[in-house]
């Protein structure tokens, strides 16, 4: 199994993950990539993504999972010589098994465009949001993982995967804290983690050292 890590950047970042997935396979018939398809009645190529994206955030670290019997350097090659624009790969892992990328990932680092800030989480974090139509209030201080620091900007790892966090339903709540006016095509996801032994593993780290 070969892992790619890709970008999802500029106009790409406007792409809904359905349109993802028939992109992503466009790409790989243009690339001649001789990805494995399922057995059965309606066979399909086994691509396995991460988690999807909220719409309009950017992301530095999106993976996808490819069965297919080629060199992982090859792979890079086809694929970036195929992909449009916000979607090239940065980096290939090879695996002896599929990571499982939608179930394992539990969270994910987001950088907002503002000063950091040691945001207190010890009374919770309640947040509100407009989900078809209807003004929804939630309290989200267990899915906010930490407070970090990257290079002077706020980074926040939110929970990911069957727990989610989605960062763009944050912004009211911290453009009222901080007097910002952040918009979703301003915050950009920079990494993903698995949890092993209670411990947050990097996907690099985790795809790097899979048996």
């Amino acid at each position: 199994m070969l892992v790619l890590k890709y970008e999802k950047t500029a106009r790409a970042c406007f792409i809904s993950h359905i349109d993802l997935l028939k992109h992503t396979e466009r790409t790989i018939r243009r690339a001649e990539i001789p990805v494995k398809f399922s057995n059965g009645y309606s066979p399909h190529a086994l691509l396995f993504f991460s988690a999807p994206l909220a719409l309009g955030v950017s992301s530095k670290a999106e993976y996808l999972a490819i069965d297919a019997d080629m060199s992982a350097s090859e792979l890079l090659a086809r694929y970036n010589t195929s992909c449009a624009e916000g979607l090239k790969a940065s980096k290939v892992f090879e695996c002896s098994k599929n990571p499982n990328l939608q179930g394992k990932v539990v969270a994910s680092d987001y950088i907002f465009p503002i000063k950091y800030h040691d945001i207190d989480l010890s009374n919770g974090f309640e947040i509100e949001y407009v989900r078809k139509g209807e003004t929804k209030k939630e309290e989200v201080g267990s899915k906010i993982f930490a407070v970090k620091n990257v290079d002077g900007k706020l980074c926040l790892c939110l929970a990911t995967g069957n727990t989610n966090l989605r960062p763009d339903r944050l912004l009211g709540m911290l453009n009222a804290m901080f007097g910002a006016n952040m918009k979703a095509t301003d915050i950009v996801k920079v990494a993903q983690y698995f949890k092993v032994d209670d411990r947050l593993i990097e996907a690099d780290e985790y795809l790097d050292n899979l048996e």
